[in-house]
């Protein structure tokens, strides 16, 4: 982050003489805003919101607005995004130009890390390289909107009527009021089951919803042992990184995972961490039913590797399915089928049940050709989302057919047979219209993640209980949050 802002602040002079794409605001001097603008209550897959004029009475606002009413429109579009060309942009790009057939799209993948993010953010302020611009997480993105590195997009939604609520679920995702990038691709949570393991076991159908303590009962009744007592297959697997046992706040309050419910503090030492987190310690080190979250940091390993090696009999992942499909490196001899992000309690609305948004779209500072940047802009945002379903993620407009992912992925419904559940990978996997998260709150985040992390994992070495793990967390990141916030 320092680094980050040391160079945007050299660069102050620099940016100010680009060639912006319309009209631009003068870099941020103020002292950085920390808090993107905070919702009470849980996302909601309302229709309908206050931003922008009514559309005209007989329009749709999913799809009416979407395409120019010229689309032989000319231009050039420089375009970066975190995904190579076989991960579903190529076959995106192409179906973009049956509908603009003389805009050039150019492709130019960069690394989603500090250096790649770094290097895009110059290029920005050198100018005449990018024009679109799809960022990764709402942290990365939020230090862009901060420091005018994209186009105002507001009067342009405006203009043409785009609901945010309506097309994306949520309106949350602004700076000081204003839009400068559309929602874009996303995630879901949700439970990967080696349905082999699952049959043999006798667990019968697989659930709709369930909670953690069911989710457990299917991770023991899957697990095998050899007569020495040595686990042969973990009946379970929490995703590979450390943060996802914070999940279940995501889950119960719609929102935040780090943070409390007013932004003030960090979640770390609230009731529900401490037990997700000490719940994970007894499947992993005490029941052995889950596989190993510190042999996934020592071995460097992912949550897709045990998983199609036949080592974990389930894992929660939002990935895998990207891996299942190239048969070449990752061949398995079972169906996956999938299940429902648990929830704490029977009966909760599970905020994790739907997609939620984690990459967003804009155009760059110095963009060269505005209208043709703001065609493509929108189809990424909208059509040719459901492309990133090819990468492991997933569209998060709501206009997105959830059929049509299937074959997408896997080529064909009879093709995908051959490897998934085909009806329970429709049912939980890429839902727009189910109950999601979104984040509200970044103080000190780079903080407050990193002590999460390193705490974290000294309760998950057997160094330090869960309790005594997340309160001194808690205390370090409270500390952060509080002298950032002033």
């Amino acid at each position: 982050m320092k680094k980050f802002c040391a160079m945007i602040l050299a660069a102050v002079m620099v940016i100010g003489m680009l060639a912006a794409c319309g009209p631009t605001e003068p870099t941020q001097t103020d002292p950085p805003k920390t808090n993107p603008p905070k919702t009470s209550d849980p996302p909601k897959d309302t229709q309908g919101s206050t931003q922008g004029a009514e559309p005209p009475a007989d329009a749709d606002p999913l799809r009416d607005w979407i395409l120019e009413e010229d689309t032989s429109i000319s231009g050039t579009v420089n375009f970066w995004v975190p995904f190579k060309g076989n991960q579903g942009m190529d076959d995106m790009i192409a179906e973009f130009n049956t509908v603009y057939p003389n805009i050039t799209v150019n492709l130019n993948t960069y690394n989603n890390n500090s250096d790649g993010n770094l290097s895009v953010n110059a290029a920005i302020i050198a100018g005449g390289q990018v024009d679109v611009l799809a960022s990764f997480g709402l942290n990365q993105t939020y230090k862009r909107w901060e420091n005018n590195l994209y186009m105002d997009l507001t009067d342009k939604l405006a203009e043409e009527h785009i609901d945010l609520i309506t097309n994306w679920g949520t309106d949350v995702y602004k700076y000081d009021g204003k839009v400068y990038t559309l929602p874009n691709g996303g995630q879901c949570d949700y439970i990967n089951i080696n349905m082999t393991a699952w049959n043999e076991a006798g667990l019968g159908p697989l659930p709709t919803e369930w909670t953690w303590d069911e989710y457990l009962e299917a991770c023991k009744a899957m697990t095998k042992v050899d007569e020495n007592g040595n686990v042969l297959v973990y009946g379970g697997s929490d995703a590979h990184s450390v943060q996802y046992f914070t999940y279940p706040v995501y889950q119960v309050y719609g929102k935040d995972n780090y943070y409390n419910q007013d932004g003030t503090a960090s979640s770390f030492d609230s009731e529900l961490v401490i037990k997700s987190l000490e719940r994970e310690l007894k499947a992993e080190l005490e029941d052995k039913i889950w596989f190993p979250k510190a042999t996934y940091r020592s071995d460097n390993l992912n949550t897709i590797q045990p998983f199609t090696q036949g080592k974990t009999a389930s894992a929660n992942s939002q990935i895998i399915y990207r891996s299942i499909r190239d048969t070449e490196n990752y061949p398995v001899d079972f169906i996956t089928g999938f299940a429902p992000y648990p929830t704490e309690e029977k009966g909760q609305t599970n905020y994790c049940a739907g997609t939620y948004v984690f990459s967003h779209v804009g155009i760059a500072t110095g963009c060269q050709d505005v209208d043709a940047a703001w065609a493509f802009t929108k189809w990424y945002a909208t059509y040719g989302s459901k492309y990133l379903a090819i990468a492991g993620h997933a569209a998060v407009w709501k206009g997105t057919e959830n059929d049509d992912l299937v074959s997408l992925i896997f080529g064909s419904e009879e093709e995908a047979a051959k490897l998934i559940d085909v009806e329970s990978f429709k049912r939980v996997v890429g839902r727009t219209d189910l109950p999601t998260h979104v984040d509200t709150v970044l103080t000190a985040y780079d903080d407050v993640v990193s002590t999460l992390t390193e705490y974290a994992m000294y309760a998950l070495n057997g160094e330090m209980s869960a309790q005594e793990a997340m309160e001194e967390a808690a205390e370090i990141a409270n500390d952060y949050i509080a002298r950032e916030a002033g």
